[in-house]
């Protein structure tokens, strides 16, 4: 490896995941994260390395010292125990690129979607979005049997984390209220994701609730204390979001209608005010049947993931359209702008995550239907982004990247 390059490790869904969930003619085939050297100058990326094996590890983070790995199972099944997803701990070697299981732990949730770090890596952050599945039982009521439906609990859990870099102790876990648009995908709360600043103010987005929680971290009682609930419009079903430094604003990519937003936090009341609200889908392309849920199929493409270039200017989002947006953020008022579309070469309408590298000179798109990752350049004075090459994978769709010089 030269001077300047670095790693990317990736993790996808597994077909406990997959095959359940999505399409059933395409099969889950990740269940390793995978470790890919990137080239610094041209951000080109090749496998060298895969872990131990785990059940479908479709979302990770890289500790701030760069010597942990961690992955969330987004599965019901985790361990074999038949309730709830997983986290995964991992030692990573700088010199070998390999990867060593420290520990496992149940996530205390099902379908684990989304896990982060505080600023210190002493603490871990997990979005158990929950599943439309549900479990039906029978009450006597009035003298007659009544069904009773169960589903399952969206939730936030934090665990602290060891000395040794493994996953400690649950100290707290919020579950999360409110039902959203569709009657069966939506009928109880889904925390997607949960974002951290370096104040430790807290934005979780709740796709099913058509809700977005404020909460602050308490150091003290190592709880998240909620401040607020914003109520996002019906069917906006917002999934995942990022912080603006230096600003008070806050960027929510909406699932269901696949808007992206901007918000002002306001970190005295705890409270969120709505900017802007922008779309990225085409409109000559309505009418194309996305891929999506078996039992949500429609005309208008989902919103995925965000991403905040370093300038702190542009902004990416991707949808199940295989578009990439790319937006100007007024950094004095917080409105959006579209300034391009990028539809994405040979990766697949069911685009998923979206990760940049920390010069913001390359953004990297997974694509879960073509097994395939995407890397793009990033021209710093417009955004426009120009697909520069492709790796193979099995069924992607997270990755983060590792820094030997942070090291």
């Amino acid at each position: 490896m030269k001077e300047n390059d670095f790693y990317a490790c990736f993790g996808g869904f597994g077909i406990q995941h997959w095959g359940n969930i999505y399409a059933p003619d395409i099969e889950g085939k990740c269940h390793a994260l995978t470790v890919c050297t990137v080239d610094g100058d041209t951000g080109e990326m090749h496998p060298i390395k895969e872990g131990p094996e785990i059940l479908s590890p479709s979302t990770l983070v890289v500790s701030p010292d760069q010597k942990y790995i961690y992955a969330g199972s987004e599965d019901k099944d985790f361990m074999q125990r038949g309730y709830g997803g997983g986290l995964s701990a991992f030692t990573f070697d700088m010199e070998t690129g390999d990867l060593r299981m420290i520990n496992q732990s149940l996530a205390y949730g099902s379908s684990t979607a989304y896990i982060t770090l505080d600023k210190t890596g002493k603490y871990i952050f997990v979005a158990n979005h929950g599943s439309k599945f549900v479990c039906s039982r029978y009450e006597m009521v009035d003298g007659t049997l009544q069904p009773k439906v169960i589903r399952d609990e969206g939730c936030v859990c934090v665990f602290k984390v060891r000395e040794d870099g493994g996953i400690g102790e649950l100290v707290d876990r919020l579950v999360l209220e409110g039902t959203g648009a569709h009657p069966i995908e939506h009928a109880s709360a889904h925390p997607h994701s949960i974002l951290l600043d370096d104040q430790d103010f807290a934005i979780i987005p709740n796709k099913g609730g058509d809700n977005i929680y404020v909460c602050k971290f308490n150091r003290e009682s190592e709880k998240l204390d909620v401040l607020s609930v914003y109520k996002s419009e019906f069917g906006s079903s917002p999934r995942h979001a990022c912080f603006v430094p230096g600003t008070p604003y806050v960027l929510v990519q909406n699932e269901y209608d696949g808007h992206l937003c901007s918000y002002a936090l306001d970190r005295e009341a705890g409270t969120l005010t709505r900017i802007s609200r922008l779309d990225t889908w085409m409109p000559e392309l309505q009418g194309t049947e996305f891929h999506l849920m078996k039992t949500m199929k429609q005309t208008h493409p989902w919103g995925i993931d965000v991403q905040l270039h370093p300038n702190g200017r542009f902004v990416f989002n991707n949808n199940t359209q295989g578009i990439l947006g790319t937006f100007e953020l007024n950094r004095e008022t917080g409105e959006l702008t579209l300034l391009h579309r990028h539809v994405l070469e040979g990766i697949g309408s069911m685009t998923r995550g979206l990760q940049m590298d920390k010069s913001g000179r390359f953004l990297v798109a997974t694509g879960v239907m073509n097994e395939k990752a995407v890397v793009l350049s990033i021209n710093a004075e417009t955004g426009e982004l120009t697909q520069t090459s492709n790796v193979e994978l099995p069924t992607p769709t997270a990755l983060r990247f590792i820094y030997p010089q942070q090291a």
